[in-house]
């Protein structure tokens, strides 16, 4: 697992939008394998799952939808992790809530399975811990210390106290400045 560090405004959510080709760099390539961001990018995005810091859900939608869109535009994904992170975040009794009336927290949790579950090469999450309360966060560190051992994995993490539990070692951190 790796994590890119710094202190708020140094771009670190812009470095992880331009790795998950959401965002255009100036200048250079993002490169997955062998495959150009730039030049095939729906090829480039199969092999990798971002989940921003934000939440960019129509408020509108529920969080039901919200995952049974994910699947469609997907088209699978591991249906074990999916359950799984469901329960640790006990998203089951907001499935018929809309994003306009979750917490922070809520809408992450139904963020975050949707990437994790997606069996990408490439896992890139952007402040994961942001609103998750002390069970969800100790069930997402322990997936993706799981996750760490058949996958790349880059995070922005705020938390310094948390970079361990994630299962970070300072080799693998980027310090921006």
């Amino acid at each position: 697992m790796h994590l890119v560090a710094g202190p708020n405004g140094v771009g670190k959510s812009m470095l992880l939008a331009i790795l998950a080709g959401s965002l255009a760099p100036d200048a250079g390539e993002v490169l997955l394998g062998d495959i150009s961001l730039s030049t095939y990018p729906a090829a480039a995005r199969q092999r990798l799952s971002f989940c921003p810091a934000d939440c960019p859900v129509f408020p509108f939608v529920i969080g039901q939808e919200w995952l049974a869109l994910l699947l469609y535009v997907r088209g699978s994904w591991n249906q074990y992790i999916m359950d799984i992170l469901i329960d640790a975040f006990r998203l089951h009794e907001h499935m018929p809530m809309k994003f306009a009336h979750m917490s922070l927290g809520t809408a992450r949790k139904f963020l975050l399975p949707g990437s994790i579950a997606d069996e990408t090469d490439v896992l890139i999450l952007d402040e994961p811990s942001n609103g998750m309360d002390a069970v969800s966060l100790g069930a997402l560190q322990e997936m993706l210390r799981q996750q760490a051992s058949h996958r790349l994995i880059v995070i922005s993490c705020h938390e310094t106290a948390q970079h361990q539990a994630f299962g970070i070692i300072a080799e693998n951190t980027l310090m921006l400045e």
